[in-house]
């Protein structure tokens, strides 16, 4: 199911349970931007003066390897953030954040930030599951990337993607296929001949912007 746009930052999950008084003073800080597809938002090493929060789009956070090859670290879509930990003594981004769609965001300083989850214990607990819940995600994939088997990975990603979705046979996918090759760490040739490899074995159906499961068991043999 399609998450609802947040047109109002009331909607953020990172705002939920804020009183109203809270929000509105919240909302005096924030200051909207637009990105193309393709334009940066910030930059791998670069001081962070502010985090932000995607209002609508998807916007991928990611960092390139040794051997030039980008590696997705997170996608975020409407209402997620990259908030980091508000104590820390350096800000520097550990990774490039970039649009991959047209896409709208909000900004909120760095002085503002820590200073509302600071003072706000509800926002710092909600804080703490995201950075949580962050972990197990960044944990997930270190696990996928370390499979050196690229077919491992493809699958693993389907079947992690599967539990995750409310429709029990059929995967909604919104990225293009070089985009999931970035988040498996592999080339786009490859993702797509593992794709086409699994679909002939009947294990998978491939669809625009879906990928059908077909035999879950058969999948879950090949890990």
């Amino acid at each position: 199911m399609r998450r609802r746009l947040p047109t109002q930052i009331k909607d953020i999950p990172l705002f939920k349970g804020l009183s109203e008084n809270e929000l509105a003073s919240i909302k005096t800080c924030l200051r909207e931007k637009t990105f193309d597809k393709g334009e940066a938002l910030f930059l791998e090493g670069a001081s962070c003066e502010r985090v932000f929060f995607v209002k609508s789009g998807r916007v991928k956070l990611y960092r390139i390897g040794p051997s030039g090859r980008e590696q997705i670290l997170q996608t975020l879509e409407a209402g997620e953030t990259c908030a980091c930990n508000p104590g820390a003594a350096e800000w520097n981004c550990a990774s490039t954040a970039e649009a991959i769609v047209p896409s709208v965001v909000w900004f909120l300083s760095r002085e503002h930030y820590v200073r509302i989850v600071q003072t706000n214990s509800k926002l710092a607990h909600t804080l703490n599951r995201l950075f949580a819940e962050r972990l197990q995600c960044f944990s997930a994939l270190i696990e996928e990337v370390s499979l050196k088997d690229s077919k491992k990975r493809l699958v693993k990603f389907l079947l992690d993607m599967l539990a995750e979705n409310a429709d029990q046979n059929a995967l909604s996918i919104p990225f293009t296929r070089e985009e999931l090759a970035q988040r498996i760490g592999v080339a786009r040739e490859t993702a797509a001949r593992q794709l086409h490899q699994l679909k002939r074995k009947k294990l998978i159906d491939i669809k625009p912007h879906r990928i059908l499961i077909r035999d879950k068991e058969g999948l879950k043999k090949l890990l």
